[in-house]
């Protein structure tokens, strides 16, 4: 974000020269948080509000230094990503510096769900809540009244509220504590709210906030108000009553016009008008609106316009993407607005679509087919729609599929969909269902890929006999699992399913916040408790246990991908076996071979308890999916690094596709003479693997192709009631 810096120094040219209002007094403003990369002082999540604190900062310190205030900041302007300083350095900068005001910006977040004001100051004590004993009375505190509701007023907030310290937290907030001087703490807004995180995205809302901080300081000390007033406003399409983009608002009598950015906030912003009445215009790509607004001296002026602007479409909601014998099969929801088409993007490795689509379809169906594509191969999906207007401003998330109809299918289930604010993930995409497919796809199995938000019944899952379920860090805001979920998941487990979740706070949502029959699910169906928020120390990183599936997987780093930093802490329960560490104590993982409370078939659980999409080592990552999938086939790692007998005969080839050799994985339930061979696409052998009697077990070969051209060729399998063929892919 840095490189919108120089941005922001053109913006103080021409802000007004009021009088001096405050020539002899200091100010101390202390721009809250900080996150350099590497250090423990802040966590990753606070990252995006350390760079609005930095921002709103620079802001109300030019306004305050215009009308002749000192003004001495406790870190460099814009500076959200230097050195971290202790709450007692940030107290000593006002202390040493003998200011008259102390002031901490923040902005605060709340699981996306609240939008207010607040505005803390110090109290003595808790004995007269929620506003009585303050530490600088009729000072502070009442600092504390004016600045809320002054953000209030001028920010798109819901309420503003003044308060104690104490009584609001149960303590005293550290960077209040030791100043020689009154001081307060604002949290402008939550930044974790989307509405709202859009609006602080955009620099003049950031600049809106500031002069509201300043209004408040002329209004504690009692100084002359401006002469002039500001006009800010959220422009909404009349239609959907959603703000808009790319609009211009106008003043004409004044010849000023300001461009709505592109973010979805729909915000604009005037400075530094004159009292009275000015004609205002709208002008959008499809219509143009005119109105009047009253402008007052001495205050921000809010008012909201429409617009009928056609916006370009919103977000597409990628539904499935399934893979048929060289097709993919794509389903997706109908998004907000106008659509004229959808644009398909496809690849095989999973990223970002970028450059032009694959294909452009008309928008009158849910559904896709594509086909002529390569057969037995990994291809990932991402849509964005059309109108005339324009594209989606950003991708859907990205989903995959095997392309072939043959062999048993994983169902990977993207459950994952919290992002922004306080969460880990901070766009409204992503592609780790591709992490997943692609390990699938490096030997060979099919796969298959649907958001949460797409099941419905469990009829729909029951036929996969293997279900990836990944949650990231998704958590109680936005549910790791529904009641109607756990009802789903409870019928796969019932039936004899296989079943793989991880995510950093299931244990947290379900076992540590959860009602009973969270719980219940939890404990019963997950077979695992909480233990803690996170490990002690919190290292994120984790190792396999001797004895498990995950048997001499070494030490490994997760939160890679993007920040972890509170994988959930659990330990075994109802028969389930601790399978990974964080530390010689401290379990992050479980497995379970058996039947579930009211099942009918034995089933097969793993459950580790950190996102394993945030593995930055690809080779570990992939090695974790396969020994998961090895368990659920019958393979299963123990402590002396063989292999223990399969329940069922299995087939696998990695890497697949390879060039020119790759290997071979078999596991024989009853020993006997079992002939292997490779044919090529016209039916014709051209190798024998082994023609011979084998043990049952495990059994590992050599598929080397090297004087072979590129192609599709199958290896097959015969003995003792098997017959199984492999579809595998020479690419030279």
């Amino acid at each position: 974000m840095k490189i919108k810096y120089f941005l922001i120094l053109t913006i103080f040219i021409g802000l007004n020269s009021y009088s001096q209002n405050f020539t002899g007094m200091k100010f101390c403003l202390d721009p809250g948080h900080g996150s350099p990369h590497g250090s423990t002082c802040e966590p990753e999540t606070k990252r995006f509000e350390a760079y609005v604190n930095h921002i709103v900062m620079p802001y109300l310190k030019q306004f305050l230094r215009n009308d002749g205030a000192t003004v001495i900041s406790t870190r460099a302007d814009y500076d959200s990503l230097g050195p971290c300083m202790t709450l007692s350095e940030r107290e000593a900068v006002a202390n040493n510096n003998n200011v008259d005001f102390f002031h901490a910006i923040h902005h605060n977040a709340f699981n996306g769900t609240a939008n207010y004001s607040l505005v803390l100051f110090e109290q003595l004590n808790g004995d007269a809540c929620p506003n009585g004993n303050p530490q600088w009375p009729n000072q502070a505190d009442s600092m504390a009244f004016i600045m809320a509701a002054e953000l209030y007023a001028g920010i798109y907030t819901t309420t503003g509220y003044g308060r104690g310290d104490f009584c609001f937290l149960g303590y005293n907030l550290g960077v209040l504590n030791d100043l020689n001087m009154p001081g307060v703490l604002s949290e402008g807004s939550f930044f974790d709210n989307i509405p709202e995180a859009t609006r602080l995205a955009n620099l003049d809302y950031l600049r809106t906030e500031a002069e509201a901080q300043y209004l408040s300081y002329l209004k504690y000390f009692k100084k002359p108000l401006p002469a002039t007033g500001s006009l800010v406003g959220i422009v909404n399409n009349r239609a959907t009553g959603q703000p808009v983009s790319g609009v211009t608002v106008k003043l004409t009598t004044l010849n000023k016009s300001y461009t709505v950015d592109m973010l979805g906030n729909g915000f604009y912003r005037f400075d530094s008008l004159a009292p009275g009445t000015y004609p205002v215009t709208v002008i959008s790509n499809i219509d143009t609106v005119e109105t009047n607004v009253v402008v007052q001296a001495g205050k921000i002026n809010k008012q909201n316009l429409t617009s009928g602007s056609a916006d370009a479409p919103t977000q597409m909601k990628l539904l499935s993407v399934t893979g048929g014998d060289g097709s993919l099969n794509i389903t997706w929801g109908q998004p907000t607005g106008v659509v004229d088409s959808v644009q398909i993007f496809i690849n095989t490795t999973g990223e970002i679509p970028s450059g032009a689509p694959y294909i452009t379809v008309p928008a009158n169906s849910n559904s896709y087919s594509v086909t002529g594509l390569d057969a037995g191969k990994g291809y990932y999906v991402g849509l964005k729609g059309k109108n005339t207007t324009g594209v989606s401003a950003v991708t859907s998330k990205i989903y995959g599929a095997y392309t072939s109809a043959i062999g048993e299918a994983v169902l990977i289930v993207d459950g994952f969909n919290r992002y922004g604010g306080s969460g880990s993930w901070q766009l409204p995409y992503h592609n780790f269902a591709s992490f997943y497919g692609s390990a699938l796809n490096s030997f060979g199995r099919r796969f298959s890929t649907v958001s949460n938000q797409a099941i419905t019944s469990s009829a729909q899952i029951k036929p996969y006999k293997f279900i990836f379920w990944f949650l990231g860090d998704e958590s109680t805001a936005d549910e790791t699992f529904s009641d109607t979920e756990q009802g789903f998941v409870k019928d796969y487990l019932k039936a004899g399913g296989n079943f793989f979740v991880t995510g950093a706070e299931v244990a947290w949502d379900l076992d540590s916040k959860g009602s009973a029959s969270d719980k219940a699910f939890f404990n019963q169906y997950l077979k695992a408790s909480y233990v803690a928020d996170n490990p002690t120390p919190n290292t994120p990183s984790a190792s396999g246990l001797s004895g498990t599936i995950f048997n001499g997987i070494p030490q490994f780093a997760f939160g890679n991908t993007y920040p972890e930093d509170y994988p959930d802490v659990i330990n075994p329960l109802n028969g389930s076996v601790a399978a990974m560490q964080y530390n010689a104590s401290q379990k992050a993982a479980v497995t379970f071979d058996g039947t579930f409370p009211d099942g009918t078939n034995p089933s097969k659980l793993v459950y580790i308890a950190f996102p394993v999409e945030t593995i930055g080592n690809v080779t570990t990552r992939n090695l974790i999916i396969q020994r998961i999938m090895d368990f659920f086939t019958g393979a299963t790692s123990v402590d002396d690094g063989t292999i223990s007998l399969p329940l069922a005969f299995s087939m696998s080839v990695y890497p697949n596709p390879f060039n020119p050799s790759a290997n071979l994985s078999v596991n024989l339930i009853k020993e006997g003479v079992y002939r292997i061979s490779i044919y090529d696409i016209l039916g014709r052998e051209v190798g024998l693997i082994n023609d011979a009697f084998m043990q049952k077990g495990a059994h590992k070969f050599n598929i080397e192709m090297g004087g072979h051209p590129s192609g599709t060729y199958f290896v097959h399998i015969f003995g003792e009631g098997v017959n199984e063929v492999q579809k595998i892919m020479l690419i030279k």
